[in-house]
């Protein structure tokens, strides 16, 4: 699937580079990926600001409302730190790195829209002060490679589109917003796990 370059501002002081992959907007500098859809972003001051990427929001679609962690509490990389809400459905969302919680993002939390309006900028969630970063960007993704897992992750998508909704992308076609709005057939928990890595959050939970 071909990927075109471009260019987005997300309020920082020098604008990112962004490449479409299916119609995602894909980051390759300034924010490394978690493999269960969050990023992190390294601020001047130190601290780390964390978000949901363009795949994920995609994937589920508007939020009714997100559950931020409080400030104060500590989490840990790829443990369950906050979680979107749908239709009485809840979708977990792992961290992407170690850190005690300085600030949540009150505008998201009394306007859950920015996130699928600006997930890289406006629509942050909140901002840790990292405990162990070296540690944890060596667990993330970064640069021209993150394209190229986000192909990857889109034909899963894909396939799980055409195996419980009978549907079927034509080839260079781009994957619709609101995913779940559009195919409420596809099974929520079944999304979470394949794209939010849930199985890897119960993982960590038996390990501790």
């Amino acid at each position: 699937m071909g990927k075109e370059n471009s260019q987005q501002g997300s309020g920082a002081e020098t604008s990112p580079t962004f490449v479409a992959v299916f119609g995602f907007q894909v980051p390759i500098d300034t924010y490394y990926l978690h493999r269960g859809h969050t990023w992190a972003k390294i601020e001047e001051n130190g601290l780390v600001t964390i978000g949901l990427d363009d795949f994920a929001q995609k994937v589920f679609g508007p939020a009714d409302a997100v559950e931020l962690p409080e400030p104060g509490g500590v989490y840990f990389q790829s443990h369950v730190c906050l979680a979107l809400v749908r239709q009485g459905r809840r979708a977990k969302v792992l961290a992407p790195v170690d850190g005690l919680v300085e600030e949540i993002n009150l505008q998201v939390q009394a306007s859950p829209r920015l996130i699928n309006d600006d997930p890289y900028g406006a629509g942050w969630l909140c901002r840790f002060r990292p405990i162990n970063l070296k540690y944890n960007l060596s667990n993330l993704q970064r640069g021209p490679e993150t394209a190229a897992w986000f192909e990857a992750e889109g034909h899963r998508l894909l396939q799980l589109v055409e195996s419980q909704a009978g549907m079927t992308l034509p080839d260079g076609g781009t994957i619709v917003a609101d995913v779940y709005g559009h195919f409420p057939e596809l099974n929520w928990r079944r999304l979470v796990q394949e794209f939010l890595l849930q199985d890897l959050a119960q993982l960590w939970k038996k390990r501790g």
